[in-house]
């Protein structure tokens, strides 16, 4: 088959991992994949060995990008307009958007091809405040999911029938297995390492996590730190916090390794799947959460939302549970993502396809 993935952008957010990912193992399993993209994104930041197009303000295609090339006026409702343009000269099998803002231009164009929209966040709970913008994409994303030529599947199970979206197929986020492995060479230390990814919006916990290891400190000293990937390094003028910036897989893995504990303190859309949630488990290491699949009480330390003193609690509960129950933990949870592996994950959506 020929797949066509429409985009604005690459980028480093979980959900361009994802597309590099499936299309670099369609193409092992004999398909062509394309990206077509706006001229003014950067460079692929998850490698692919998918053909690149970009697409210029007049709907040209060439295989060059350009970071300062100036987007038209009136921006990304102008931008969904020329992609639709493209979209219905471009011969092809299948049409994935994967985004509220490609959704349209998908449904809109006259192409033939089948089309899909993969979902993987309900994106309206991702835009706060007043604004005259938020208001305008909130409404362009609930209406994505209403669009009818489009077949729609989603990364986590919750999405079955939550809000605006109806679907019936699913297909999750995958794993690279080889990468986020077990750690075979543990190391033991004095000092309990926690972990967690930095994020400024309030709905990603970072700021819950901060004022609970505070405390941890103050009655734990030196013998506890936090390690914060991809954090401000404004951080760590707090005694105790470390801020590193892994750069791709193989070091966030890394990363992942070097603690003891990992702790995700998200607020929202908690039966969803989170990345560092499904890397730890395949890393072996233990995770306290306030929840995403497939964390449940037997493979994780599970905490309620917004809260400091429960966080303060777990990690202190996590401190003093013996090896061999942590060890127990670790292996249930491993197991319970090994349906990630990325082969898995590719050959179910090509299965969708061929419906």
């Amino acid at each position: 088959m020929k797949i066509v993935i429409p985009i604005f952008g690459f980028g480093p957010a979980g959900g361009s991992r994802v597309l590099s990912q499936l299309a670099n193992h369609w193409i092992m399993q004999k398909h062509e994949v394309i990206f077509i993209c706006y001229k003014g994104s950067t460079a692929p930041y998850y490698p692919t060995n998918a053909e690149i197009y970009y697409f210029d303000n007049n709907g040209n295609l060439s295989t060059n990008n350009d970071t300062l090339y100036k987007r038209p006026i009136f921006g990304i409702l102008k931008l969904r307009k020329i992609l639709e343009k493209v979209l219905n000269n471009f011969d092809c099998d299948i049409i994935l958007a994967n985004h509220s803002l490609t959704a349209d231009p998908v449904s809109r164009s006259i192409n033939k091809a089948k089309k899909f929209y993969y979902i993987q966040a309900y994106e309206p709970d991702f835009y706060h405040g007043l604004s005259i913008k938020n208001f305008i994409l909130k409404r362009i994303t609930i209406n994505s999911y209403n669009l009818q030529n489009l077949n729609l599947v989603v990364n986590s199970e919750m999405y079955f029938n939550y809000n605006e979206i109806k679907a019936k197929r699913y297909v999750p986020p995958g794993l690279d297995l080889k990468i986020f492995s077990p750690n075979l060479n543990e190391t033991k230390s004095d000092k309990v390492i926690l972990g967690t990814i930095g994020r400024k919006e309030k709905h990603k916990g970072t700021s819950y996590i901060i004022e609970a290891f505070k405390i941890l400190r103050e009655k734990f000293g030196n013998k506890i730190e936090l390690h914060i990937a991809f954090g401000d390094k404004i951080f760590e003028n707090i005694e105790g916090i470390k801020v590193f910036h892994p750069n791709g897989d193989l070091n966030l893995a890394k990363f992942y390794k070097s603690l003891n504990v990992y702790i995700c303190a998200q607020t929202i859309q908690l039966q969803a799947i989170h990345y560092p949630i499904i890397e730890c488990m395949a890393c072996k290491v233990p995770v306290i959460t306030t929840g995403y699949y497939p964390s449940n009480k037997f493979n994780s330390f599970l905490i309620p939302i917004e809260n400091v003193n429960a966080i303060i609690d777990k990690a202190e509960v996590f401190m003093h549970t013996n090896i061999n129950e942590i060890n127990k933990i670790k292996e249930i949870a491993f197991n319970d993502i090994l349906e990630f592996d990325w082969s898995n994950v590719s050959k179910k959506m090509i299965n969708y396809f061929k419906e």
